[in-house]
């Protein structure tokens, strides 16, 4: 669950990335991520995003990782997708630290029926996921106090990983110190 909410983060950050017409004068910059999810994804401008709003930029980013046009993300395609968008000397260090390949655990964590593969609803599962949790009056629409909400909910569940994380390399090294 709690890889499933990581890899939603960067899932919902990479929809963040539309473009906006020159003929519109461009919004403010937003200032929390509730207002970036908002400004992004409410293309009706109603001031509220409906699932099908927030699902409207899987489609072409599945279509982009998809890149042999079979219909599923397989572990090569996925992979690719990462080296493409996260530096070598990051993938490099994740190597070294001996953590598996990004596009592998990306497919392993999607692939809820087991062929190996994602298909473009497992792809999208995430973020319907996201959206119902977000949605906390089940009225369909994820408003700006909804996603407020859900945006600060996450970063504490994220804080709270790093700081588990930290005690973990805190003990490891604590525990590969001679004693004294």
């Amino acid at each position: 669950m709690q890889r499933a909410a990581s890899i939603l983060a960067v899932a919902i950050a990479g929809t963040f990335t539309t473009s906006l017409s020159l003929a519109q004068e461009a919004p403010a910059a937003p200032t929390t991520p509730a207002d970036a999810f908002i400004q992004q994804l409410d293309t009706d401008g109603d001031g509220k995003v409906s699932l099908e709003e927030a699902l409207a930029p899987q489609k072409p980013r599945f279509s982009e990782t998809d890149t042999d046009g079979d219909g599923f993300v397989s572990v090569e395609e996925a992979s690719t997708a990462f080296s493409n968008q996260v530096p070598a000397e990051m993938l490099e260090a994740m190597k070294e630290r001996g953590m598996p390949d990004p596009g592998e655990s990306f497919v392993k964590n999607l692939d809820k029926d087991g062929d190996g593969k994602i298909s473009i609803a497992e792809f999208e599962q995430p973020t319907v996921e996201s959206f119902k949790r977000m949605d906390t009056d089940g009225d369909g629409f994820a408003t700006k106090e909804e996603a407020t909400l859900f945006f600060e909910e996450m970063q504490r569940q994220m804080q709270e990983q790093m700081q588990q994380m930290q005690q973990m390399q805190q003990q490891q090294q604590d525990a590969a110190s001679p004693q004294q």
